[in-house]
């Protein structure tokens, strides 16, 4: 079977996150990189691009220039990663939908909400495939507690907590590299650091593994470290359409942390919880006291869907996840393109558009003093 070929826009040298989606999209032989525009600098591109073993002639010096000219070739990309800061995620995803190219995009989506509808319009229009990389939804764990959840383990669910918390913004700007610069720039960021950056994975983390959606929220938002304008810090209070209701709390400034993002959930029978850095255990709790920290891998039992791949005892990780979420988006292009039925088994443009929506509804919750304020679930 050849192999789908992909470009992308970002990620070129110095870039820690485009590694990480290269390594994840060509893990399991499914997709090969045959294009890119990787930085705004041609020279470096060209650099980079000669080193990955690309054509000159497809080393590009725009992403614009990029869309039209794999659009007009006759062995295009299949699809592109856009892996670029913020800002432009919107305007690169719509260049490619445009000319008919699926797209897998970094979160968040974009900076606006309109932005992220128009998004799923326009890949709806296109009958194109759009994925959203939230990572840590690919992780086995995250499916274990969603299995258990869903099959009734811990009841009627009560109450949810979450956290992500790091600390690689307690240094100062002028202490920070590229790739932690931008993300205190409005410009670029958008209306929020924190919240745009770490939160929407713990957002989407507890919907994934859950199954509900935040109806409400209250949140506070600090903006910690001189000469900085977006939030670094932030809490929000969730009410859920079932009724439940949650906690979380997000930071960048939590000395000693680096990326502990952990989440229980608590119902009527029993209780769930995970910690990224015990990223194979899951601990589960019952009412008469008893915990039992389950181990989650092949030799547990290989079930339908599970995301599994290396057995009990060696750490699934997160380069796996990324893999996980590429092979689920690459095999359903691989039906799609051969005309035969397929199962949308990653995330994409809804929870892209839903992380979007919660964002949005932080930072206005914020500005008026923590008013409680519905998540607009429109897509």
């Amino acid at each position: 079977m050849a192999k789908l070929s992909f470009g992308m826009i970002g990620g070129g040298e110095g870039s820690f996150i485009g590694d990480i989606h290269r390594m994840g999209a060509q893990l399991d032989g499914l997709g090969q990189l045959a294009a890119g525009c990787f930085s705004r600098d041609y020279g470096k591109s060209l650099d980079y691009g000669r080193r990955a073993g690309l054509d000159e002639d497809r080393i590009y010096r725009t992403y614009e220039e990029m869309a039209e000219a794999e659009a007009g070739r006759p062995d295009p990309i299949d699809f592109v990663i856009v892996a670029a800061p913020n800002h432009i995620h919107y305007d690169c995803c719509r260049a490619f939908l445009e000319k008919g190219i699926h797209v897998v995009c970094d979160k968040p989506l974009t900076n606006e909400l309109e932005q992220a509808r128009d998004l799923k319009a326009l890949a709806e229009e296109k009958d194109l495939l759009f994925g959203v990389t939230f990572v840590y939804s690919a992780m086995p764990a995250a499916w274990f507690m969603k299995e258990e959840i869903a099959a009734g383990r811990i009841g009627e669910i009560i109450r949810v907590k979450g956290e992500y918390l790091s600390d690689n913004l307690l240094a100062p700007n002028e202490d920070l590299d590229g790739g932690m610069l931008w993300r205190i720039d409005p410009a670029k960021a958008g209306k929020s650091t924190c919240c745009a950056d770490i939160g929407v994975h713990c957002q989407q983390l507890i919907s994934y593994v859950t199954g509900l959606s935040i109806r409400e929220l209250s949140a506070d938002m600090t903006v910690v470290g001189e000469g900085r304008q977006l939030d670094t810090d932030f809490t929000a209070s969730l009410r859920f359409d079932s009724g439940a209701k949650g906690h979380m709390w997000c930071s960048n400034v939590a000395a000693g942390k680096y990326n502990d993002l952990n989440i229980a959930v608590y119902g009527t029978k029993g209780s769930v919880a995970w910690s990224l850095e015990e990223p194979d255990f899951v601990t589960m709790s019952g009412k008469n006291g008893q915990t039992v920290r389950c181990r989650v891998g092949k030799s547990g039992g290989s079930q339908a869907g599970a995301p599994f791949r290396l057995p009990a005892g060696q750490s699934e990780g997160w380069v796996l996840a990324f893999a996980n979420i590429y092979r689920a988006f690459m095999t359903a292009l691989i039906s799609k393109k051969a005309g035969q039925p397929f199962a949308r088994n990653y995330p994409g443009i809804d929870e892209g558009i839903d992380s979007v929506a919660f964002v949005e509804a932080c930072v206005s919750s914020w500005q008026n003093g923590g008013r409680w304020t519905e998540i607009c679930r429109k897509r």
